[in-house]
């Protein structure tokens, strides 16, 4: 028994399960997770090895290097790129994505272990971490207190224990806040008067705070353990600390020392809204929810300011807003597409019980589609709900058509049941044929690796679920509903009144057309050219950027540069961005060398975050000492690392030649029009002081080169000589030398170890250093970036290239591809071999259906002619050429070709079952055709208008998609009905009289039972 008849003759079991499938589907959407994007593992490893006191040549000599040629040969690594900086080296491995990424982890972690013997001896132990782009922070809290307590200490010891004992957070990080001690100043005349050096003194404060177990004691029948202990804990307790004199008389650490609390010199500055604080930022697991991991962590935090009522904890970011209004702006586009829908069937059949039968299988499809995804462990995300947008018009093709059919069946005077089984029959053939060609194109997305697969792969999916959901809906629902709601089409509507003046007009167009074969084509083929032709104006990106609301200003600073000096740089882009009325929130860090503003925009702002950015650029491009980069920020383009400007990059197996072509080439950026700002990733090149001490002489001094560093390093960064607790805390106990005593170059050399003056054992070496060394796959490489507003990248991206190829380079240097751009061409090329497959697979399927290549392949001409409408309507709107829109024109492939296969099974019907002539029948078929090549079309394409304009937060990402369909599917469709006879005629033009073969049957079974056959 059929789909058809079963739904028929069992009304109420068909409704049941539809009722089951209502509330199972509905109890599935709810509990899906919600997330801006779906689940993405980046085959991505990071190495990173902290190597105290060394520049970065260094560490790329001795480290980077060393790790790079034992972890290169590793098997999967595609690529190796390392960052050598002062004190740490970051070696970051991209693995194939065919790599189990757990079993890399264990051969990476193999390979450090038999390296690590090679590192220097005061290197730290290499620490492998995994690149996820789950690992940006879920939530930001900015702290502070209004008690005047520690709140370092109570995030420290309170806060991140907490947060981190919530199951579905992965981490918690600090940032900012300054840490207390106990500061020993050291006199250092006095202790040159009493004997003492810095590292005695450390000894004898080392020896007063001990736990020495002694023994065991007897004491009546039992045995007693016993320990000696001396306990500091208290910052007079320090001072009160005896020393031995060189002369063996007895003083105090207060007679050589100034011993007080202090606070340390910040690691970073953080503030929020121009108040200091404490930024917690917190990181969600993996496979947990955004929504939940947020939900818990307020939870917790709100808790937390309970137990303290001092604290004050500021959400400063939080993932979940933008999740909710991404998703309730698409979800809204869905919905606005199924109204649209719903519409244009009421325009064409005149009646509200028309469009109710249609539409109230959308929702059926829909929750079915919903229900496989959450078994299969989708998460409700912008590309899931965009794949349900997309698929709402392609929903509405195979119900309208069997809708249509019913019609005319009841035309024929039979009941609603008799012509609902009629009507259905009659084009079941044709729908199942039109879905397959539409869900073959999904199944090369489906099986895509790489980052295609990665963010499209569950588009794929989703859509082929619906198409199925929906045709099944379509051959069951549909025709149960025509019987249960009885519609009544209206003939006397002015539309059809319209069409048929529409069809006459047609009728005598096409007539000069088919005289005019070789014109026709060559203004077809003119317009295709044309519209490739606009692809070499179109700007073109790897992924849109979807306005979130939020701007990143990075800044950077000469190496070495203290926090306080960043920070008051950064005061000055502060009030920029304070001021701006569109502004809604900021947080601010200052860091070592660096510093960053987080800005939260206004949901009601005038100007959008681009908009804003190139302002902001504008107004600092006279800063100086500053390297600025101010982007839009988004998780993808987090992800995808870009940067505000054009860019260049130059590679070189020398880098003293790479630094010198560096050089000129930024000099030279600077005369670019249009250009604000250039920088380049190696950052601010800085003078470096290199301490070269005599091994010969230190030994004749009586101490090793190593021990007369160490000695130097302390005397410039101080030394800790304890820890002692205090109400319950722990804090440090420094010895330093009052602040600028050995901080200039010009006192280095007489400062004393040991009580040997450096100079007699040491000389000092000035070098230029560079903040970052970078080398990928072995070759040294550096990244020129030459900032400029949006509109101006493209133009500024070819000046760079230009700029290039005109300049002088040292021999070994060459232009490369950044990342950016190998993953753009290494996605471009997947892209294009995926619809190359939806291609081939289309026109099997075709062949098929037709049993004749050559009628496929004729058909197959509608999908090369829709990219006029689609590069057209794409340049028109000013849109980028992404991977997006490159996905939106593989779903052409699916869509197009239905059009022309309702055409062309119109010809075959009208020669073989009513004997028409073949120009006839090309013309009569485009007539009787075109009402319902024109309800397929109009509610694919108004269906798509919602998305195609991207009003909504999140719906931009998508926008594009929507902009090559629509223009793709209505240039088809002119094109089909205009130039398909034209190819037909040119195929077929001696075959007049006689019609091609008749197409094959295609059968429809039901648990392998034939029960209908119908000509396809």
């Amino acid at each position: 028994m059929s789909l058809t008849k079963f739904s028929l003759k069992r009304p109420v079991t068909t409704l049941l399960v539809v009722l089951a499938l209502a509330v199972f589907g509905i109890s599935s959407l709810l509990g899906l997770r919600l997330e801006l994007m779906p689940d993405m593992d980046m085959p991505v490893m990071m190495v990173m090895t902290i190597y105290p006191g060394a520049d970065p040549e260094s560490v790329e000599e001795l480290v980077s290097s060393e790790i790079e040629g034992k972890v290169g040969a590793l098997s999967g690594v595609d690529s190796v790129t390392t960052y050598s900086q002062e004190n740490s080296s970051m070696v970051l491995l991209q693995y194939d994505y065919s790599v189990d990424t757990n079993d890399a982890y264990l051969d990476l972690r193999a390979a450090l272990d038999s390296v690590e013997r090679s590192l220097p001896d005061d290197c730290q132990s290499p620490i492998v971490m995994k690149m996820d782009i789950n690992s940006m922070p879920s939530m930001m809290y900015s702290l502070s207190t209004t008690d005047g307590s520690d709140v370092l200490s109570l995030a420290n010891d309170e806060i991140v224990p907490e947060l981190k004992a919530v199951s579905s957070v992965a981490s918690v990080e600090v940032s900012g806040g300054r840490e207390n001690y106990i500061q020993v100043k050291l006199d250092e005349e006095a202790m040159n008067q009493y004997g003492l050096t810095m590292s005695s003194i450390a000894q004898f404060i080392a020896t007063t705070d001990f736990t020495v177990p002694i023994g065991s004691l007897e004491q009546g029948t039992q045995s007693i353990s016993a320990i000696s202990t001396a306990d500091v804990t208290t910052v007079e307790d320090l001072r009160q600390i005896p020393l031995f004199t060189a002369t063996g008389s007895l003083i105090h650490l207060s007679d050589v020392a100034d011993v007080q609390w202090s606070q340390k010199d910040p690691d970073s500055i953080s503030r929020y809204n121009g108040e200091e604080t404490l930024t917690v930022s917190v990181t969600k697991n993996q496979s947990a929810s955004t929504l939940g991991v947020v939900r818990d962590v307020r939870k917790t935090m709100e808790r937390l300011q309970k137990e303290h009522p001092g604290l004050v904890a500021t959400a400063s970011y939080d993932a979940s807003d933008m999740i909710l209004l991404a998703v309730k702006s698409v979800g809204s586009t869905l919905l606005m597409g199924v109204i649209l829908s719903m519409l244009v069937l009421f325009i064409f059949f005149g009646d509200g019980k028309a469009s109710l039968i249609v539409g109230s299988a959308m929702p059926i499809s829909l929750l079915v589609t919903v229900i496989v995804m959450a078994m299969a462990g989708f998460s409700l995300n912008i590309i899931t709900l965009g794949a349900l947008v997309i698929a709402i018009g392609m929903m509405v093709d195979s119900s309208s058509v069997v809708l249509e059919s019913c019609f005319r069946a009841k035309d024929k005077k039979p009941g609603f049941r008799e012509a609902a089984e009629i009507g259905t029959r009659g084009v079941a053939g044709s729908i199942v044929a039109s879905t397959i060609t539409t869900v073959v194109v999904y199944l090369p997305l489906c099986i895509q690796t790489g980052l295609t697969g990665q963010i499209f792969g569950q588009l794929g999916y989703t859509i082929i679920i619906a198409m199925l959901a929906s045709l099944i809906s379509a051959l069951t629902l549909v025709p149960l509903f025509f019987c249960i709601f009885k519609p009544q089409e209206k003939k006397e509507l002015k539309l059809n009144g319209f069409l048929d003046k529409v069809k006459e007009k047609y009728d005598r167009l096409e007539r000069k057309l088919l005289h005019k074969k070789k014109l026709s084509v060559l203004v077809a083929v003119v317009l295709l050219v044309a519209a490739f032709g606009l692809v070499s104006l179109m700007k073109t990106e790897l992924m849109p950027t979807m306005d979130e609301g939020t701007i990143s200003v990075a800044a950077a600073f000469r190496s070495g540069t203290k926090a306080e000096e960043v920070d008051k740089k950064m005061q000055e882009l502060e009030a920029m961005v304070a001021a701006h009325e569109d502004v809604d929130s900021y947080t601010l860090t200052s860091s070592k060398g660096s510093g960053t503003i987080s800005v939260n925009l206004k949901e009601d702002r005038k100007m959008s975050s681009q908009e804003v950015a190139d302002e902001w650029l504008e107004e600092t491009r006279d800063m100086t000492g500053v390297q600025l980069d101010i982007t839009v920020s988004s998780q993808m383009s987090t992800m995808m690392l870009t940067s505000s400007g054009g860019s260049v990059t130059l590679a070189s197996t020398n880098l003293d030649d790479l630094k010198e072509a560096v050089s000129a080439l930024q000099e030279k950026a600077w005369n670019i029009p249009g250009v604000l700002n250039v920088s380049s990733d190696a950052g601010e090149g800085a003078t470096q002081i290199r301490v070269v001490i005599d091994p010969l002489d230190a030994m004749a001094h009586g101490m090793t080169p190593v021990q007369a560093a160490g000695g130097l390093y302390s005397m410039i960064s101080g030394t800790e000589a304890m820890t002692i607790t205090s109400n319950g805390e722990e804090y440090s106990v420094m010895l330093e030398y009052p602040e600028g005593t050995y901080t200039k170059a010009s006192s280095l050399l007489d400062a004393s170890i040991g009580g040997v003056p450096l100079s007699e054992m040491a000389t000092l070496q000035y070098t230029d250093s560079q903040q970052t060394v970078m080398k990928q796959d072995g070759k040294y490489t550096t990244t020129i970036t030459a900032s400029c507003v949006s509109e101006d990248t493209d133009a500024v991206d070819a000046a760079l290239d230009k700029l290039v190829a005109d300049t002088k380079l040292p021999d070994s240097v060459e232009q490369t591809k950044d990342t950016m751009d190998e993953m753009m061409t290494e996605t471009f090329v997947a892209i294009g071999k995926a619809i190359a497959a939806a291609v081939f697979l289309v026109f099997l399927v075709m062949a098929m259906q037709f049993e004749s290549p050559k009628y496929s392949l004729m058909v197959m001409l509608s999908i090369p002619f829709s990219l006029i409408g689609s590069f057209g309507l794409l340049f028109l709107s000013g849109q980028s050429l992404t991977m997006v829109s490159m996905m939106g024109i593989m779903m052409l492939v699916g869509i197009v070709v239905n059009n022309g296969i309702l055409y062309v099974d119109g010809v075959h019907a009208l020669m073989n079952e009513e004997g028409l002539g073949l120009e006839d029948a090309l013309i009569e078929s485009g007539k009787t055709r075109l009402r319902p090549i024109l309800i397929t079309t109009l509610t694919t394409v108004i269906s798509m208008i919602p998305m195609s304009l991207g009003l909504g937060t999140g719906t931009e990402m998508m926008q594009s998609m929507g902009i090559i369909i629509i223009g793709g599917l209505t240039a088809s469709t002119i094109l089909i009905l205009l130039l398909m006879p034209v190819f037909y005629l040119m195929a077929y033009g001696n075959k007049k009289e006689k019609g091609p073969k008749k197409p094959r049957k295609w059968r429809l079974r039901k648990h392998g039972t034939a029960e209908t056959e119908v000509n396809a």
